[in-house]
């Protein structure tokens, strides 16, 4: 009987199996280092583009906070340039105001009368004089009257007879009071609102 030795054979073919088995591993293993390494670039370019606008919106920002700076700068000084000129204006209008008030005041004046005292509370002016009678009065009231758009209405609050003690003639001493035009406003409002909270009147006991 012819007996054959495999073992050879077999160990053959167990070589073979185990190099097929580490050629296919090291495939892997070189597909996966490749495959890695490739993420890896791709990666690592993308940071560099983030990284390289990042630096980009960076500049912008500060050249944008520059620019800020030079506007509020701007602004303020334009602020304070703005409370100059009001302030000038309103020095100008305290100047100009009393001396429209005394050029209508003389302008309204008639020949038969004559100031002793004029004030000035800024709600309106009161003017207290003398006249020869009461149409005097009148006509002065009236002269006023005139610029009511510019003062205010004058309302005439005494005009009675009375004597100077030094020459005993008979005049008018007169007070008239010229209220300014948002005083006026303001002065309804609150007679409406104290008219508007007054309590309703009770009725008669029967």
């Amino acid at each position: 009987m012819i007996r054959i030795n495999l073992l050879p054979v077999r160990a053959a073919k167990k070589k073979e199996t185990v190099r097929f088995q580490l050629t296919v591993a090291g495939l892997i293993t070189f597909m996966v280092v490749m495959v890695s390494f490739g993420v890896y670039l791709m990666f690592r370019s993308e940071a560099g583009v983030l990284a390289r606008q990042i630096e980009t919106d960076k500049k912008e920002l500060d050249d944008l906070a520059k620019k800020i700076g030079k506007l509020s700068k701007i602004e303020e000084e334009k602020a304070v340039v703005q409370e100059k000129l009001d302030t000038i204006k309103k020095l100008e209008e305290g100047k100009a105001g009393p001396v429209n008030l005394f050029k209508v005041v003389s302008r309204s004046m008639p020949d038969k009368a004559w100031l002793s005292n004029i004030r000035d509370d800024g709600a309106g002016v009161t003017l207290k004089g003398y006249a020869a009678d009461e149409r005097v009065v009148a006509e002065l009231q009236r002269r006023l009257q005139e610029h009511v758009k510019d003062f205010g209405a004058p309302d005439l609050v005494v005009a009675q007879r009375v004597t100077e003690k030094e020459t005993g003639v008979e005049v008018v001493n007169f007070e008239i009071r010229v209220t300014r035009p948002a005083a006026q406003v303001q002065v309804k409002d609150k007679k409406a609102k104290k008219k508007d909270a007054a309590p309703a009147a009770k009725p008669a006991a029967k």
